[in-house]
């Protein structure tokens, strides 16, 4: 019996309710847990890094590539292997860096608001615009683990946004009764 046989006619409900329930246990992990949640993703991000890193290095050596087509796969390799190494530790420190060009921002903000008219509009907006992204710059780079927890708390929130569209999208094709249907072209 071949693979179109055996789904003609299959419901497909319950694989929505099933990616929906993994999208709410990873929304319910990322609250419960927000650290480990992005050391996990940072761990994720490091190894793709690495094996897009060794491919890289593979297909330049077998075309006997110069040195410049080495770096791009070679520092692919060494920011996989720190992410890997140092999850937690790496992302702090993107948080970190985050946090200096917010700052940075902000402080340009403020210097660009000067030059226009103390009662111009544009000038509050930017000075409240510099004041803000120098703020949240200040917070990443004192308290980087703010911002892996609000992170964290992103995803959670968009992982259950998404299991709850999965759950109802389930029920619904289960009281419409949809079932796959193959055809031939």
């Amino acid at each position: 019996m071949d693979r179109d046989t055996r789904l003609r006619g299959r419901p497909i409900w319950w694989l929505f309710v099933l990616r929906g329930v993994l999208a709410g246990a990873l929304g319910i992990a990322a609250l419960i847990w927000p650290t480990l949640t992005l050391e996990i993703l940072v761990l994720f991000v490091g190894a793709y890094l690495i094996a897009d890193g060794v491919m890289g290095l593979v297909v330049a050596w077998r075309r006997m590539a110069g040195a410049g087509r080495l770096l791009q796969p070679a520092l692919s390799v060494v920011f996989g292997l720190l992410l890997v190494l140092w999850p937690g530790e790496s992302a702090r420190t993107l948080f970190v860096i985050l946090g200096a060009a917010a700052l940075f921002v902000g402080i340009g903000y403020l210097v660009s608001a000067r030059r226009y008219a103390l009662d111009a509009v544009d000038r509050r907006l930017m000075t409240s615009a510099g004041v803000v992204a120098a703020a949240l710059g200040l917070i990443l780079m004192l308290w980087p683990g703010a911002g892996v927890v609000t992170l964290s708390w992103a995803i959670a929130a968009a992982a259950l946004a998404l299991a709850a569209v999965l759950f109802y999208l389930g029920v619904r094709f289960r009281q419409l009764g949809v079932r796959v249907e193959s055809r031939r072209f």
